[in-house]
């Protein structure tokens, strides 16, 4: 039994890091030549995998984008968590936000804009899904605010943070539209700075 164990334990992480290769290798053509231009075959090559392996983690080669929501969850759950170090909550709200653009330029302008361009074309429910960690973190910041006073109390938590997923998404989706041509966070920055200010408990109706 002990020995069945080890044995489907060791396929697992070997399927893991087979599935990681496939997705590092693909990440890596696509930001150098551009989604559209790197076929499956050629994924397969760069990581070292028969065609069969790759079909076997991922259905097409959109379903990479899917794959990095999760990394993005990942991130977020071991980065963001509890590490934001503003003192106050509309502080963290901006610092969220700024950690979120990053992510979004270190990802890379094209892979970025396939997030995008899938999402309207072949979209999941999970990309703006209340579950991930990503806006769970962001709602976790709101209900802090708000039982501390620094956040507008009549507003619910879900609200707010839903408005402020809009608008993040929407300075990302600029910046795509721009074709990367300004550097995000800095933009971000000043923007959700005033954003944040509407949701302060000061702030008027």
């Amino acid at each position: 039994m002990e020995k069945k164990a080890a044995k489907l334990g060791k396929r697992r992480l070997q399927a893991q890091a087979t599935r990681s290769r496939i997705y590092e290798a693909a990440i890596r053509l696509i930001g150098e030549e551009g989604f559209d231009q790197v076929s499956v075959e050629r994924i397969c090559r760069e990581a070292g995998v028969a065609k069969g392996s790759f079909y076997h983690h991922f259905r097409t080669k959109a379903d990479l984008i899917v794959e990095g929501y999760s990394l993005c969850d990942k991130y977020f759950e071991e980065e963001v968590r509890g590490r934001l170090e503003a003192p106050d909550a509309a502080g963290r709200i901006v610092e969220f936000i700024v950690r979120q653009v990053r992510y979004a330029e270190d990802t890379g302008l094209d892979l970025i804009r396939q997030v995008y361009k899938s999402q309207l074309e072949n979209g999941t429910r999970f990309f703006i899904s209340s579950e991930r960690s990503l806006p769970s973190i962001l709602r976790e910041i709101v209900v802090e605010g708000q039982g501390s006073g620094e956040l507008r109390a009549e507003l619910g938590p879900d609200y707010i943070t839903d408005y402020i997923l809009r608008f993040s998404r929407g300075l990302i989706y600029d910046w795509c539209l721009h074709e990367g041509g300004y550097d995000l966070a800095s933009v971000a920055e000043e923007a959700a700075t005033r954003l944040a200010r509407v949701f302060t408990a000061q702030a008027g109706p």
